[in-house]
């Protein structure tokens, strides 16, 4: 529980939601139904808008491939060469994360909470389209330079080499499935926490 206390010392997060039998019921069965209908037009719509997919880009491309990426050339041949690839969604998923580990340890950061856990999600969504596309490579695809765009089919994506040298790559369908559904969990979060908060706001 130390583990807790120190991620969390204000008890801010979901762990330690009030969470009633029937908020329970309808927070795991709307994760469920989200995960099924995942590719709606309404989810899809929700999970890759300008407002969330835009900054994923500029994050992913540029903090990720073009920055961390570059660390890279400094590794061993093989692992550098996977981390090139990885940067990218390596970054872009663990930019939202850092954030709300950071706001469960100010107090009052709650109030960032429910955004960050939607941006957390929207990365988990699109990371799992790509993913369970690795081997058939059916999406277009955009270098790293910013400007080169690529058709369908016509290069690999990055989750193909990350997903290749451990060994993953036919799991890929299964892999991007887990991630759409741990963004689709995050985006019932995001709500909920929302609603939680202001329902919530006059208590310590």
């Amino acid at each position: 529980m130390k583990m807790f206390t120190w991620l969390d010392p204000f008890r801010q997060g979901p762990w330690y939601f009030r969470w009633g039998f029937w908020s329970l019921v309808i927070f795991i069965g709307t994760c469920v139904f989200c995960c099924v209908h995942w590719d709606s037009r309404f989810f899809g719509n929700c999970m890759e808008n300008i407002f969330v997919s835009f900054p994923n880009y500029l994050v992913h491309e540029m903090l990720g491939h073009n920055t961390f990426g570059k660390l890279g050339y400094m590794l061993p041949d093989k692992i550098g060469e996977w981390w090139i690839f990885a940067s990218g969604n390596g970054i872009e998923t663990l930019l939202p994360l850092s954030l709300i580990f950071a706001c469960l340890r100010i107090d009052g950061g709650k109030w960032l909470l429910a955004p960050l856990w939607y941006w957390l999600g929207s990365t988990l969504y699109g990371a799992g389209i790509y993913a369970a596309d690795a081997r058939a490579c059916k999406l277009p695809l955009t270098s790293a330079d910013m400007i080169t765009n690529y058709a369908p089919g016509t290069v690999k994506g990055d989750w193909y080499y990350i997903l290749g040298p451990l060994g993953l790559l036919e799991y890929d369908i299964i892999i991007g499935r887990i991630l759409i559904c741990l963004g689709m969990i995050c985006l019932v979060l995001a709500v909920y926490s929302a609603y939680y908060y202001w329902q919530h706001a006059g208590e310590n």
